[in-house]
């Protein structure tokens, strides 16, 4: 059966449909990637299966106690709330089970009865079937992973950023007992190694999901149906965005030339029926009338718009954009970000800057913009430069302009003409360009400050995260016509196609060892995006210490090589019997005796907590022992 099934789907907004005859569902085994335009209702779609908005006509139908944990793009967290208590209330089941055996634990200890014990059983089995004494690694396996270390666990969300605000929200979200996963671009404001680690989360995970995603990499590695939402309509193909992309252009190609074949038998036909409908041949002429009007038409494929960005330049930039000697920065006051910078930015560069979340990236570009002061170093900009700039959070659009005045400041003694056919190239036509910007989608947004931007016919592009919210098609559109630039381009991005295409060199953050200890800088690796990923996301190895030449290579005691065998066997011994220990504690809170006194489960907890602390000090010294009579074994070989 399925979980979800959408049954004739119809959704008119004055007088036009959004949607019309959708029918699709999600089964126990599914993943799916819902894409489409902008605007094309994917959102829309997601509300209508959950429930939030009702459809003109047509049905949803739920398969009975269906649970569904949806992202969406929008969302509002308690800002006071702390990180951790928000992320723990999504399993209020799991908080209330902990509640009642916790209270049945303290009536139990007032005075014994059989029925609370009975009751106090079946919760504890109830609370280990739902998985309660995973819960807590689980939720710190995510979080960490969401780089949210433990040491910001008791910060209130409104002191995180918008996207840190995103992750947390997300973080929740996977913890929650679903029986489908809803994830509305779950990409936003993830890192490269984030985007990583949803993949392979996804990948493990036994429940199906349905992600909407304009990111073809995270596509192609994690779904195996796509839905696509085109001209109010839905289409469904087995496979990923790649056997998607490739079936899509054949079932177009087959279409049309259907389309053309059945075209040409309509006209030959109407055209023998005008003949000889009122002569000798009428009842010939009228039976095919009749089959015309039997006939099932094919539909026209819908013809795609083509999106073409032309990027001119004002003037040739000097070869030398930038230079950067010795260089540092950080938030003053704060913390450094990096230092010991020594790079240069030539004409025609493209240089994509790579690195982990709040390492310091756009920081980096506000620099370069003269928005941002360095603490170190020196910092020289190239002559003849109209710099343009793509803020992810497009702050330079006013709200209170349309989308065809935004463009029309630029150019006030323009025709209309000129604007209209100006913002057609970013897919704003007919009513669309009177929008006003405060209602604009994050996409639409993104497509105008495009617009806006590329206007300006700046010669060197600074860009964070320009592929944000954009659809694949506009995404493709700006990388073919940055591929065409006769400028320079420093940018941000996530995805990975995009940066794989255009990037011809890579800034990577990445921290470094010396002697004075582990600090960040920026370097420029000869080498390919994947490599440069990693060199981002990599720890720094330790910096060994040379040991000075000995003259004559001393012999190693046999007694001591003894010693230290003895040693590494003893603290092993104690290693599994405190592992054995942790595992007899598990086994205790596990049974719902031991909740019949609360001062035991302290007690208990306690102990787990400090045995845990044991076992991981113990662990360290016995790699440092191993580590000891590895190297002297080596020698004395």
């Amino acid at each position: 059966m399925s979980l979800v099934r959408a049954q004739d789907l119809a959704l008119e907004f004055g007088g036009n449909y959004i949607l019309r005859d959708v029918n699709c569902s999600l089964e126990q085994n599914s993943r799916v990637g819902l894409i489409g335009a902008n605007g094309s209702g994917k959102t829309t779609l997601i509300k209508l299966i959950m429930g939030i908005q009702q459809p003109t006509s047509g049905a949803v139908v739920k398969a009975r106690n269906c649970k569904i944990a949806y992202l969406p793009q929008n969302f509002k967290l308690d800002q006071n709330r702390l990180l951790l208590d928000y992320v723990k209330d999504s399993r209020p089941d799991l908080r209330e089970l902990s509640q009642q055996i916790e209270s049945l634990s303290q009536a139990l200890a007032d005075g014994y009865s059989e029925s609370l014990e009975n009751s106090l059983n079946a919760r504890v089995e109830h609370y280990t079937a739902l998985g309660g004494y995973e819960f807590d690694n689980e939720l710190k396996y995510v979080l960490t992973s969401l780089d949210f270390p433990p040491t910001e666990w008791h910060k209130r969300c409104g002191d995180f950023s918008g996207g840190e605000q995103t992750r947390i929200c997300l973080a929740a979200i996977l913890l929650q007992q679903y029986d489908l996963l809803i994830l509305d671009e779950p990409t936003n404001h993830l890192d490269l190694a984030m985007i990583d680690w949803l993949e392979k989360y996804l990948l493990k995970q036994t429940k199906p999901f349905l992600v909407v995603s304009h990111d073809r990499r995270f596509l192609d590695n994690t779904v195996s149906t796509i839905w696509c939402l085109r001209q109010g309509s839905i289409s469904i193909t087995k496979g990923n965005y790649s056997s998607f992309k490739a079936a899509d252009e054949i079932a177009r190609l087959s279409q049309q030339r259907e389309y053309e074949r059945q075209q040409k038998f309509i006209s030959e036909t109407q055209a023998y029926i005008q003949k000889f409908i009122a002569g000798t041949r009428s009842g010939s002429a009228k039976s095919r009338l009749k089959m015309l009007n039997r006939l099932e038409i094919v539909k026209k494929p819908g013809e795609k718009k083509a999106l073409k960005i032309e990027l001119a330049v004002s003037k040739r930039s000097g070869n030398d954009i930038f230079t950067l000697k010795n260089l540092s920065f950080g938030i003053p006051g704060v913390r450094e970000l990096a230092r010991d910078i020594d790079l240069k930015v030539h004409y025609q560069d493209r240089i994509c800057v790579m690195g982990p979340n709040g390492c310091g990236k756009t920081t980096l570009l506000k620099i370069l913009l003269g928005e941002h002061e360095i603490s170190g170093g020196t910092l020289k900009t190239g002559a003849s430069l109209d710099v343009g700039y793509f803020d992810q959070h497009q702050v330079q659009l006013a709200e209170d302009l349309s989308v065809m005045d935004t463009i029309w400041q630029l150019v006030p003694h323009a025709p209309q003409g000129y604007v209209l056919s100006w913002l057609a190239r970013f897919g704003f036509r007919g009513d669309e360009v009177d929008k006003m910007v405060s209602v604009l989608s994050g996409g639409e947004k993104s497509r105008l400050y495009l617009c806006q931007l590329i206007h300006q016919n700046p010669n060197l592009l600074i860009m964070d995260e320009p592929t944000n919210h954009l659809d694949i098609d506009m995404a493709d559109a700006l990388l073919e016509a940055l591929k065409q630039y006769k400028g320079t381009v420093i940018f941000v991005s996530h995805d990975r196609w995009f940066l794989s295409e255009l990037a011809s060199k890579f800034w990577v953050f990445t921290k470094v060892s010396d002697a004075h200890g582990i600090h960040t800088t920026v370097v420029e690796p000869d080498c390919d995006w994947q490599q440069a990923i990693a060199l981002a996301f990599s720890e720094p190895e330790k910096e060994k210490t040379v040991a000075p030449p000995r003259e004559k290579k001393k012999k190693i005691n046999p007694w001591y090589l003894e010693q230290l065998h003895l040693r590494i066997e003893e603290q092993q011994q104690i290693l599994a019997r405190h592992k054995n220990d942790l595992e007899s504690i598990h086994f205790q809170l596990s049974d719902s005796a031991t909740y019949n006194d609360q001062g035991r489960v302290l007690s208990l907890q306690k102990e787990m907590s400090s045995l845990e602390e044991q076992i991981q000090a113990i662990q360290t010294r016995l790699n440092e022992l191993e580590d000891q009579y590895l190297i002297q074994s080596y020698e004395e070989s």
